[in-house]
């Protein structure tokens, strides 16, 4: 299931702003007082708060022998004061912090999402405490149709992409893949066709001609990594694009060729670290600039073409439905960044803040096209630096000063032929 919930931003609170907290204590029907706590350990320099993080498994209410812990049809945790009897064990069961007892009143209280319009998140100038709301991602979507266990690394991001994007899209389909990390054949309820590196587009072409001759409508789309894409498949998905076929093809962008050892693919960022674009004294990562596939896309004038990343659920769903209607006009194409922890040297618990990260410093920007006419998605008004991106990864953590200083330049400039391009 799908719910709102309230996300924190880690380490952007200001240690001295209390906001939050006088807004929970004001809060209408409040007796115990703030259920949400600041959190600063400056030896760290860490600073934010401390709430109920609304567990899909909590236990809280595992722990509570009076059964005064449930959960709502919103998915809240909630504490029924007439049944707490004051012993606190969800107080120590709970590892996170987020549920408190009253000495006094003898009773446990927590943050109840103040019945879907949190105090705190509004109350909140910096913007670090945000309620996200999952209605209009779940209008999006369908059953799951993916098996309990997928072929993925533990903690991966493409396990959400490859299940939020089947979710979306449907049964009505048949699903291409290339070798690559993402080959789930067999591990859905779609029909699955596995190809050569070299030759995806072009068997998506013969197999959505074939469904056009028998006069049956499925979509024919294709989840592929970043080397079949931007590589060595490029050939057959440029000349499919040119010729107008009629099907969806995704990339997911993991920015190398994880698959098989972390070589570097073309669209390795300039700087980064693979094992075939080593760092040491004489050289300093990859020396060449990414290849920019969405633009490259965009300028075949096909029907679709968008950016999206898992940070973005509901703009990703919305140009998914877009890309499906798209392609009975011709190719439509979904460029989806999508982290590897393990090539990136970075932490599975921040993968969605790294791909947050990505957007908000417009290292990727998202936007679309219809016939190469290009249009941003989301804009920054205030972009943060590249250093709020690079931090969350190992695989920049030899950038001194100049090289930071660089990469944010090209980043800027990337960005600025991006803009002139847009229409709006």
């Amino acid at each position: 299931m799908f719910y709102d919930t309230l996300v924190v931003k880690q380490k952007e609170c200001p240690p001295s702003c209390t906001l939050c907290m006088d807004a929970c204590n004001k809060r209408d029907g409040n007796i115990f007082g703030s259920a949400i706590y600041k959190n600063n350990l400056p030896e760290a320099n860490y600073h934010s708060v401390l709430l109920c993080n609304q567990c899909s498994q909590p236990e809280c209410l595992n722990i509570c022998p009076m059964d005064a812990i449930r959960r709502n049809d919103f998915g809240v945790v909630t504490v029924d004061n007439k049944k707490c009897i004051g012993c606190g064990l969800c107080t120590l069961a709970c590892q996170y912090g987020g549920i408190h007892l009253d000495t006094k009143k003898k009773k446990s209280y927590k943050c109840d999402m103040c019945d879907g319009e949190p105090a705190c998140s509004v109350a909140c100038p910096n913007g670090v405490l945000v309620n996200q709301k999952a209605n209009d991602i779940v209008a999006k979507l369908g059953e799951d149709v993916s098996s309990p266990g997928l072929p993925f690394c533990a903690g991966c991001l493409m396990e959400l992409l490859a299940r939020f994007t089947l979710r979306v899209l449907g049964k009505n389909i048949v699903l291409f893949g290339a070798p690559s990390c993402c080959v789930i054949g067999g591990r859905a309820q779609v029909p699955f066709y596995g190809t050569l590196m070299t030759n995806l587009a072009s068997s998506m072409t013969g197999v959505k001609r074939y469904y056009q001759r028998i006069g049956k409508d499925v979509t024919c789309v294709a989840l592929a990594g970043d080397g079949s894409t931007a590589d060595i498949g490029f050939q057959v998905l440029s000349a499919a694009a040119e010729r107008g076929e009629n099907i969806v093809y995704i990339c997911y962008d993991n920015e190398g060729y994880m698959n098989t050892g972390i070589q570097r693919s073309s669209t390795t960022p300039l700087g980064s670290w693979t094992t075939t674009t080593q760092v040491g004294p004489k050289k300093r990562g990859k020396k060449e600039a990414p290849k920019n596939i969405p633009l490259l896309m965009a300028a075949h004038e096909i029907p679709y073409t968008a950016t999206a990343t898992m940070s973005d659920l509901d703009d990703y769903a919305r140009k998914l439905q877009k890309a499906v209607e798209a392609s009975k006009e011709g190719l439509a194409y979904l460029h989806v960044l999508c982290p590897c922890p393990t090539g990136w040297k970075s932490s599975t618990e921040e993968a969605i803040e790294l791909c947050r990260a990505a957007v908000e410093t417009n290292y990727f920007p998202l936007w679309e096209a219809e016939y190469g006419e290009i249009r941003l998605t989301h804009e920054e008004s205030q972009p943060k630096t590249i250093n709020e991106f690079i931090k969350y990864m190992g695989r920049f953590s030899h950038f001194n000063e100049e090289e930071v200083e660089h990469i944010q330049a090209y980043v800027d400039n990337r960005y600025k032929k991006l803009k002139k391009l847009s229409t709006l």
